[in-house]
């Protein structure tokens, strides 16, 4: 049993199942490089994940001969913005971003990067990219890639004195 971050073994351990791999970076690529390759004649993987992700992981297993099925296990819904939630929007200080798919359902909202106001913290590099390509200015990227380790930054950043 693996789990790609602290949340999501926490969620398996609240079902009494105990992640045997937990990478120490948060993100596809480190999850990919903690897993063992499979044993002799092959092996086989159920990769439970969003249905919006990144091919990395079944990609990269499947290339180091796993037998990989991914099933959807959740996926991100859009939220409408009502009246209400535009003009609290409009005065954000900081926006925060937790996965690739909240930052392109945000900019579907808002109408694009030019109506985000405030300052952009992502919680880490793979969400950072997907905004910068949007045409977002990313002040604050998470080093570890948590909602605490997200908090943890944007703190430093106000200390620092890199946020108002």
């Amino acid at each position: 049993m693996a789990a790609i971050g602290p949340g999501t073994a926490a969620a398996l351990r609240d079902g009494n199942v105990e992640a045997d791999i937990v990478p120490d970076e948060y993100v596809a690529e480190h999850l990919l490089a903690a897993l063992p390759d499979p044993p002799a004649g092959g092996g086989r993987i159920l990769l439970a994940r969003a249905a919006v992700a990144r091919d990395v992981l079944p990609d990269g297993l499947r290339e180091r001969g796993w037998d990989v099925e991914v099933v959807e296990a959740y996926r991100t819904e859009t939220a409408e913005v009502d009246e209400a939630g535009s003009a609290a929007l409009a005065g954000t200080d900081v926006i925060t971003f937790t996965s690739s798919s909240t930052v392109t359902r945000h900019l579907e909202q808002v109408g694009g990067p030019d109506a985000v106001s405030g300052a952009v913290a992502c919680i880490g590099p793979v969400t950072a990219a997907t905004a910068r390509e949007a045409g977002l200015d990313v002040a604050v990227e998470a080093p570890v890639h948590t909602v605490d380790g997200l908090v943890e930054a944007l703190v430093a950043a106000r200390a620092a004195g890199a946020l108002t």
